[in-house]
């Protein structure tokens, strides 16, 4: 879909520009925008698509942003998509473009009440910065969950979903940085005499601060969790095969004697000797128990 508003926002010169909304745009429209706007169709192209550019370019006749919005999935708590925004700034226009609608941009940008452009563009990333927040406040609130699940029981599937956690901490994370070189780039073209610009740009590149904080925070406590989490299923597998190896050494033990006779060994006047049956029980029995004892102690018996 392509959208032009007319006279949206003022130029650094006071001349007002429109703006030309493209929204997962077809072929013919993107054709027909950068005719429109003179520039590369496959420029547009690139940065619809998402391909790894630079977050902020200026040339001649254009200064082009992008970063990453965190739109949340419906019905699926701490879940969402990073969508691209691209800004471009051409002769008599405004552009943004997405592959998806971005629902605050028609809100900020009013052709009733037209901003200067870097107030524009500051007030987008402001907003942007304060949809991270939320989104990484329901991912903790879901990790916190996990945590929980983990101390109560050893399910596979809540460490799958420690590491979809994890990805998605990692999305927000390159997300946050990519936006932060775009506030710390802008500053270069912001005129130091207006106040209130300054200000605007100060308090984005606080609150994105903050959100990274928290973000890598997040981080480092996921990660925690799952290696101690490995760390016990690990212990676990060790006192398990101790178990097994004791056992086994138990039932081994009543098997001596019986080997021993079929295997035709000299067992001198047991056999003959009228409690020679009960001397060897007792005596494998006294084994059995004594070796029982110190497996017992050393923790062998138990899976606890």
């Amino acid at each position: 879909m392509m959208r032009i508003t007319r006279d949206c926002l003022l130029s650094g010169n006071a001349n007002r520009r429109s703006w030309m909304a493209l929204v997962a745009p077809s072929a013919n429209e993107l054709t027909q925008a950068a005719a429109t706007l003179d520039i590369p169709e496959s420029f547009l192209r690139k940065r619809l698509e998402g391909e790894a550019s630079r977050p902020l370019i200026k040339e001649e006749r254009l200064i082009s942003l992008q970063f990453q919005v965190p739109l949340p999935k419906e019905g699926a708590a701490g879940q969402f998509t990073l969508v691209p925004l691209s800004l471009y700034f051409v002769p008599g226009y405004f552009v943004t473009l997405t592959e998806r609608e971005i629902p605050f941009l028609s809100r900020l940008i009013d052709p009733r009440k037209p901003r200067k452009r870097w107030e524009l563009v500051l007030r987008i990333i402001a907003e942007v910065t304060r949809n991270y927040l939320p989104t990484a406040r329901s991912v903790a609130r879901e990790m916190a969950v996990v945590e929980r699940d983990l101390r109560q029981a050893q399910r596979h599937d809540v460490v799958y979903r420690g590491l979809d956690i994890n990805d998605r901490l990692l999305a927000l994370d390159l997300g946050l940085l990519q936006l932060e070189y775009v506030v710390s780039e802008i500053g270069h073209f912001l005129p130091t005499e207006d106040a209130d610009l300054m200000e605007i740009h100060e308090d984005t590149r606080i609150e994105l601060s903050q959100v990274r904080d928290q973000v890598d925070s997040d981080q480092a406590t996921i990660n925690e969790l799952l290696e101690s989490y490995a760390y016990v299923v690990h212990n676990n597998v060790n006192h398990l095969f101790k178990f097994m190896a004791a056992l086994i050494i138990l039932a081994t033990i009543p098997l001596f004697i019986p080997g021993a006779a079929a295997m035709n060994v000299p067992l001198g006047p047991f056999p003959h000797w009228r409690y020679g049956f009960a001397a060897v029980t007792g005596g494998l029995l006294l084994v059995e128990v004594l070796t029982a004892w110190v497996f017992y102690r050393k923790g062998w018996l138990r899976l606890d």
